[in-house]
């Protein structure tokens, strides 16, 4: 978070509001329960999220875990994390029922990043979530994060959660934590061109278990779901997923590129570094994918030339370079 000032927070719903989705979840009497989601092998957490409720609660898998009816045969899971002050941390799983079998996925939700190594702000997709919430209606949930406990200044959102990619509906803040309490309702629009700049380009299944899967595996990365491209770049016939995201090492202080390719649910990343001066490093981090033609992918940070990604077969890898 100290790398994401302004309004780039992370959100959540305090226990107070879950219970909503509590009242909800007991309304649907044939939903799962989180026992149910334990057993099936559903409720898969990110591990930094399993490791506090192991520490912090000492709580059982299924416990601290409100599931509330979404859609037809799709319910929200909301899963505690941490408790803080007056905020906690969660994280959220979208679960289906189809032909008797349950699936789930780990919900990626959009927030709004500033840093010094970015010349604009942007969108990044990630699963933690940090604040208060209302009760969820018509697949839309408004939280609001608070930028200290008075509630004078922070951000306020809307997300849509009823398909597999969470979108933005609205997204206001108030950056001067001033003493002046104002309805988080009249706070400030942030910038509509950079929310219209950064829609998920897709939000079917596919791109919802692509995210679910990063997130899981690299849970502290932020994720460019702008810039998910399909194709077949190794030209085996196999439809491939790519996407973009990057981290810091906060041991080296480095920054590193994740491009990952999801092939018949299998994933691979490459690790490109960030602002290092070396040939294939790219100038910032928040780059963008673009598929130029069926075999030649780009990498499009904004202020370098592209980075062309090709394929090597002969060492089933990828191929970069500079146009």
């Amino acid at each position: 978070m100290a790398a994401a000032p302004l309004w780039g927070r992370r959100f959540v719903w305090t226990l107070v509001a879950l219970a909503a989705f509590v009242s909800a979840a007991d309304a649907d009497a044939a939903g799962p329960t989180p026992t149910d989601l334990v057993e099936a092998g559903r409720l898969t957490l990110p591990e930094p999220c399993t490791v506090s409720r192991e520490e912090l609660f000492q709580a059982a898998p299924d416990e601290h875990v409100w599931v509330s009816a979404l859609g037809d045969r799709t319910w929200l899971a909301v899963a505690l994390c941490e408790h803080h002050a007056y905020q906690a941390t969660e994280v959220a799983l979208r679960v289906e029922e189809r032909d008797g079998t349950l699936s789930s996925a780990l919900l990626a939700f959009p927030v709004w990043r500033e840093s010094e190594e970015t010349p604009w702000p942007y969108i990044v997709y990630q699963p933690w979530l940090t604040g208060t919430a209302g009760a969820m209606a018509d697949g839309r949930i408004a939280l609001f994060y608070k930028g200290r406990g008075v509630g004078d200044c922070g951000e306020h959102v809307t997300y849509d959660v009823s398909a597999p990619v969470v979108r933005v509906v609205e997204y206001r803040a108030k950056l001067e934590c001033d003493g002046t309490w104002v309805d988080p309702d009249s706070w400030a629009p942030v910038p509509q061109q950079v929310l219209d700049a950064h829609v998920p380009s897709f939000t079917d299944r596919l791109a919802g278990g692509l995210l679910s899967a990063v997130m899981l595996r690299w849970p502290r990365a932020e994720w460019m779901a702008h810039a998910v491209v399909r194709g077949d770049l190794d030209g085996d016939g196999a439809v491939e997923q790519w996407i973009g995201g990057y981290s810091r090492d906060w041991n080296t202080d480095l920054t590193r590129y994740h491009l990952v390719r999801e092939r018949l649910g299998q994933l691979r990343v490459w690790d490109i570094p960030v602002a290092d001066d070396s040939r294939v490093s790219l100038c910032q981090p928040a780059a963008s994918l673009v598929l130029e033609t069926p075999t030649s992918l780009a990498i499009d940070d904004g202020l370098c030339d592209r980075m062309r990604v090709g394929w090597d077969a002969s060492a089933d890898t990828i191929t970069l370079e500079r146009r």
